[in-house]
This record gives C-alpha cells, structure tokens and sequence, in this order.
C-alpha cells in the first residue's frame, strides 16, 4: 500500500449539458494528473446539473456516457476516481443519485447511492425537493480497500448525520470523500466546519469535491465552491476557492496511523457495539 501520495478535488461549474461538463471534468483531471494526483474526486452533479425535466429526457444519455468516462478517465491516467454524484436509473420512475470509484485499470470498485436526501428550504430562492425524484439509497457506504489506503464516499447532505462517518471509521476507513453541491447559504454557514468536525471525529481525511457557482438561466441556484482536503487532525490542507479548478494535497496515511495511535478515541466510545 502507498502511505503518502497526492490526491486531488475538482471543483466545476455543471449544467444541462453532459458532454461539455465531461469535457471541463477531464481537463482539470488531467491538470491535477499533471501535478501528481493518484486519488481524483469529482463533485456530486459533475456530469449533469440541470431541471427535473431535462434530467427525465437525458437519463439514459447521462447515466450511459458518466460511466464511460469516468473508467476511461481512470485507465487513460492510471488513477483511482470517484465520480461523486449523478442521476442513474431507479425504481418508479426514480433514480438514485449514484458515486462510482473507478481503479487504474477502469474497473468499478465502489458503488454509494445517496441515503439522505436533500428536502430543504434554505433562504436562497430555490425549493429543494429532492425526493421528489430520486430514492435513497438506505445504506451505509460500504469501505473499500485500494492501493490507496481504505476509501468510500458519501455524498453532500450526509454529512449532517455524523452516525454515517462514525460507521465508516468503525469499518477502518481513511479517506472519505464527500462529493457536494452545497447551497451559498449553508455553504457559508456550515461546509467547512462540518467537513472538519466529520474529519476530526473520526480520525480520517476528508475529501470534498464541491460545485460552484449559477447553474441555471434565472440566477436562482447557486453553490458555494471551496471544495476542501482536510486532515485527520482537522487542518485545511488545500481549497479551491470560490472558481473552478481543482485543489490538491498530500495524503499521509503514516500520519493518520500516528494519530490514531497516539489518541486512540476511536476505541473509547461506551455506547458503539464492539
């Protein structure tokens, strides 16, 4: 297993078209390939960011051409990547809101689907309903053990239910992504120090791929940016800001295996079944 490596966070700026979101996707992959990255994350809504409507008449074209790129991305750089969120078929006309981890040879080796689900009124404008047409998951994410250490993802609202990143700290994991298209005003308020507090809690690096900017013609829905890497000990290794790009840090597992050593909290708790 490689203990230090450099793992990167793309931060973009989707909308209803798929494959020119996937086209900003691979350049900046391909940017962060070029300064080292090993471990790539894409932002939840990467390829598709558009209305419920447009997202019904694409699902096919969405799902389809997501994977595809996202294995040959992978094989064509030799990298572990995560495409952190988009639309794949469900049940009742549903989908679920789907996170792939893909290894070097373009195999799938990961797959989440979201289990909390985004039902929300925030102050900006925009009515957030997603239920209405997606399902949860109802599972945990599942770890995964990579050349990179143990990996798994949840996606964007989980990350206000800290049970979740307790149970994936239980299971061993070490990098968490948590792919997000967080609103500008709890992304304000709350993105960082719930990604800090979920990373600290659990010992663990915290990898948060994050969309920003206006995503639709009326200016309504906005997001926050500042897709962050934070450390087991909490610190903000890297942020992308508020403009699209990518940010990158270096992953020290033998750092992480150190804290959970020295402060073995993990292992204190009297009320988690052993």
């Amino acid at each position: 297993m490689k203990d230090i490596y450099k793992a990167a966070v793309v931060q973009v700026s989707s909308n209803a078209r798929v494959a020119n979101n996937l086209t900003k996707c691979r350049q900046y992959i391909e940017e962060a390939v070029e300064k080292g990255a090993k471990l790539v994350g894409l932002p939840e809504n990467f390829s598709f960011m558009g209305s419920e409507e447009e997202k019904r008449n694409l699902l096919g074209e969405i799902e389809t051409e997501t994977i595809q790129f996202l294995s040959e991305t992978a094989k064509d750089f030799q990298i572990h990547l995560l495409g952190g969120g988009f639309p794949t078929r469900a049940e009742n006309e549903k989908v679920y809101n789907t996170a792939l981890l893909f290894d070097p040879s373009g195999k799938e080796i990961f797959r989440y689907y979201k289990a909390h689900l985004f039902n929300a009124e925030v102050g900006d404008g925009f009515s957030y309903s997603e239920s209405r047409s997606t399902m949860s998951g109802g599972k945990i994410p599942s770890v995964i053990e990579t050349s990179l250490g143990k990996i798994s993802s949840a996606i964007c609202y989980d990350i206000r239910f800290p049970e979740l990143f307790r149970d994936l700290s239980q299971k061993g994991c070490e990098v968490c992504f948590l792919p997000a298209a967080f609103t500008t005003p709890t992304g304000e308020a709350h993105w960082e120090v719930l990604l800090r507090a979920r990373a600290i809690e659990n010992f663990m690096f915290i990898l948060a791929p994050g969309q920003t900017g206006v995503h639709d013609p009326h200016g309504k829905r906005k997001t926050y940016g500042h897709s962050l890497i934070v450390s087991p000990w909490g610190t903000v290794l890297a942020d992308a800001g508020k403009e699209p790009g990518f940010a990158i840090a270096e992953i020290n597992l033998e750092s992480l295996h150190e804290i959970r050593h020295k402060l073995p909290a993990l292992q204190h708790s009297l009320f988690l079944k052993k």
